[in-house]
């Protein structure tokens, strides 16, 4: 089962070519299989992103002499990049923003040089800044397998690149031996040696004032120069005063807090680092590195830094197998043996393992522990554990032993008043994602209308297509996002330029549409060009009124609802009553209710429309005019169905006109339905109507079966309430049409569907009753008035 993604995408820079999200898959197979034997195997070059690259940009400048090949896939990943004004010390979580946010590129062309510049065979996506960003290079391997005695690993992050293992595979996996980021993440604060001190404070207190150094994190280029007991985002801060210990880094958790100073030279103070913050992302859309413990504070050379954290393993594949190892964890910060605070451990990084097959596995982000103090008669700050890290693992089916806990507090050798760990802190609990469903790049989407090279298309045309259904589908007119849709369950999805946004001008334009599956993406739908022509390029039509029908016996408040095309609101007549002006939604469906307090008498009455334009000066032509009769029981309610024959209507007058006359009907590839709305509670026997090509056979389906097939008439309104033998479970269903095309009776283009709910018997029995009950519309839809009715759907003979 596919599964949508709720989370924002990115927009797309404005760009005659579409920037490219990654429907990369499990790659193309250009290295071949890989087989490894030799541990501690590397397969991925890091380079640092030089200068800075804007969304769009189809270059990358980085610093390196060793640059991929032209064809292959490089991974862009933000590895720092947060504010360097952060201030330090905070406890709450934190979202890293645009930090841990990746897509991949392949490159087109090389120039080498001061810096080197790799051109792109597509725009970015996203902007990158630097320092902070990284290119690593991805190979792209048939298979791999990884013998006992092997293992990849990532190369160590050295402030500026590093620290990820990564590669595409598309046929399987067998791990015997290990893929592994362990401590190759952001790096521990290093130790030094203070004069001692006692009674000091502060969360960024200078070495010179017993401060020890800070862990690294998402922060760039604070490493080796930030220091004090305050974290620093994720990153641990370092012990200060006499001898307390580092606090921990932080990830999916937070770090924990180092351990307390001398318990007899500066009375156990609770002075130990600050373990670093949980970073709140998902990791469908960004990943971290674990960020590094800060160092214990000394004065006798025997302090210990902060243990480094987990880096990244990153992979896709056919399948995964075998009994080797995937991790990501953070490092333990060593031990002291004598009167000295030790190290924070590291935190856990990321594991991201997606397959198109099984997955079988062992994988671990755990937290690093803490450093022990060893070896005292009298109590010293031990360091904070690190946090845990985050895994996402996807693949048909999932079966893996996995670790994201946090690391430990290291302890001392003599327990006093604040137990063994002397105050030092657990490492928080890191995290893990599980998709059971097969890993594939969605379907490519088409464009169904408008059609290639059309013309006279509306400045605010319907966008229509198909994609692989329950997708989230972004669409794009001009390179630029017009709407983010979700494709319904026949694949349908539709947009329209909106009233909040300009009208398209005369000209050429294009559209395309991308499909997502949480961070799966489809290639681009195939460029459809058409052309926007003059002032009359969205010229309204009459419009179709659906309901009430011709003959039609109603209440003395009728419903009425049709479709305008390219209308933005409908200006509507009821007798000779003053015009009322309804809303017309993307579709140019509208809905009206005559009001409780202004009821039609009994007797014949008609109601036509016509459409307005964005400028309200812009009308269309008058619908014929549709005559229907209102009738009262002796109570003055609504006649019921079975109350005998109905009087005459009457013969219309001279302007009624008839269905059909003057002017243009439907002619769209897809119906419109207008009856139930989107999110109606309705009786167990709707009414289903919509709008469709005159004389059209109309095939309407509920749930996905089909319930009937009605024929359009001359306007091309169709209409079908569902008899008593086929009344409607209580609950949702949903309800889709299409026209059956000539004579082959093959289906066209399928309506998106429309949810609503059958009512149960307790509730209250208000609204359309004939025509879908109680007209509520959902969020974002039009606005209908609703007023007590039940509407009957009796034909005068």
């Amino acid at each position: 089962m596919r599964l949508v993604s709720c989370l924002p995408m990115l927009l797309l820079w404005s760009s005659a070519a579409l920037a490219e999200p990654d429907s990369f898959g499990l790659g193309d197979a250009l290295n071949g299989a890989l087989s490894v034997t030799t541990a501690n195997t590397r397969i991925n070059t890091a380079m640092p992103l030089a200068l800075g690259s804007a969304r769009g940009d189809r270059s990358l400048a980085v610093t390196s002499s060793a640059a991929p090949p032209v064809g292959g896939l490089v991974m862009v990943h933000q590895t720092m990049g947060f504010p360097a004004s952060t201030p330090s010390g905070s406890t709450g979580q934190t979202s890293p923003g645009a930090v841990g946010r990746w897509e991949f590129a392949r490159v087109s062309q090389v120039t080498i040089g001061s810096p080197t510049v790799l051109e792109l065979s597509a725009p970015l996506v996203n902007p990158y800044t630097a320092p902070g960003a990284q290119v690593v290079t991805v190979p792209e391997y048939t298979r791999v397998t990884v013998s006992s005695s092997g293992s990849l690993v990532a190369r160590p992050w050295d402030g500026s690149s590093g620290g990820i293992v990564a590669f595409l595979a598309t046929g399987a996996v067998s791990l015997e031996g290990n893929i592994s980021a362990d401590g190759a993440g952001f790096r521990g604060g290093a130790a030094i040696n203070n004069i001692s001190r006692s009674g000091c404070a502060g969360n960024d207190l200078a070495p010179s004032q017993g401060g020890t150094f800070k862990g690294e994190g998402v922060v760039v280029q604070r490493y080796g120069t930030a220091s004090g007991r305050g974290n620093l985002v994720n990153a641990g801060g370092g012990g200060i005063c006499h001898n307390s210990g580092g606090g921990g880094g932080g990830h999916r958790g937070f770090g924990g807090t180092g351990g307390r100073s001398s318990s007899t030279l500066d009375i156990s103070r609770d002075v130990g680092g600050l373990g670093g913050t949980l970073m709140e992302y998902s990791i469908v859309d960004a990943f971290l590195f674990g960020g590094g413990g800060g160092a214990g504070e000394g004065d006798n050379n025997v302090a210990t830094g902060g243990g480094a954290g987990g880096g990244a393993v990153f992979f896709r594949s056919a399948s995964l197998s075998g009994g080797g190892n995937i991790t990501a964890n953070g490092q333990a910060a060593l031990s002291v043996t004598g009167e000295d605070g030790a190290g924070g451990g590291g935190a856990g990084g990321s594991v991201i393992v997606r397959t198109s097959g099984t997955l079988t596995c062992k994988v671990a982000v755990l937290g690093g522990r803490g450093g022990d103090v060893r070896g005292t008669t009298n109590q010293f700050g031990p360091g904070g554990g690190g946090a845990g890290g985050s895994v996402l693992l996807n693949g048909s089916s999932v079966s893996c032993d996995m670790g994201n806990s946090g690391g430990a507090a290291g302890v001392t050798s003599t327990v006093g008043a604040h137990g063994p760990t002397h105050g030092a802190g657990v490492g928080g609990g890191g995290d893990t994602t599980l998709y059971t469903y097969a890993y594939a790049t969605p379907t490519q989407p088409s464009i169904t209308s408008p059609t290639a090279n059309e013309t006279n298309v509306s400045e605010r045309p319907r966008i229509t297509g198909l994609a692989d259904p329950g997708m989230r589908v972004v669409i794009y007119v001009d390179g630029v996002e017009l709407a983010q849709v979700t494709a319904g369950a026949s694949g349908n999805f539709s947009a329209s330029v909106g009233d909040g946004q300009p009208p398209l001008s005369s000209g050429g334009h294009s559209v395309t549409a991308i499909a997502d599956s949480l961070g799966a993406y489809s290639k681009p739908a195939d460029l459809v060009a058409f052309n926007v022509s003059g002032p009359d390029a969205g010229a309204i039509p009459q419009p179709i009124i659906v309901v009430p029908e011709e003959g039609e016996v109603v209440g003395p408040t009728p419903y009425i609802a049709g479709v305008a095309p390219n209308a933005s609101t409908v200006g509507l007549y009821v007798d000779d009553r003053k015009e009322v002006i309804v809303s017309a939604d993307a579709f140019g469906r509208f809905r009206y209710q005559i009001p409780d307090d202004a009821p039609l008498g009994p007797g014949p009455h008609r109601v036509n429309a016509h459409g307005h334009g964005v400028n309200s000066q812009d009308y269309g032509p008058d619908s014929p005019n549709t005559v229907f009769e209102v009738v009262e029981d002796a109570d003055g309610g609504t006649t019921s169905p079975d109350s005998g024959s109905q009087p005459d209507s009457g013969t219309p007058g001279p302007d009624a006109g008839s269905p059909g006359d003057g002017g243009s009907v439907f002619s769209g590839d897809t119906p419109v339905l207008v009856v139930p709305a989107e999110g109606e509670v309705v009786d167990p026997t709707p009414l289903f109507a919509g709008v469709a090509r005159p004389g059209a056979s109309v095939s309407l389906d509920v749930d996905g079966t089909r319930v009937a097939t009605v024929t359009a008439d001359s306007t091309g309104a169709f209409r079908h309430s569902v008899p008593n033998d086929g009344a409607l479970a209580f609950g949702a269903h949903a309800v889709s049409a299409y026209m059956l095309n000539g004579e082959s009776g093959t289906p066209g283009p399928r309506s998106e569907d429309t949810g609503f709910q059958v009512r149960g018997p307790t509730a209250l029995d208000v609204g359309c009753g004939g025509c879908g009950a109680s007209p509520v519309s959902a969020a974002g839809a039009w606005v209908l008035l609703v007023g007590g009715l039940t509407l009957l759907r009796r034909r005068r003979s």
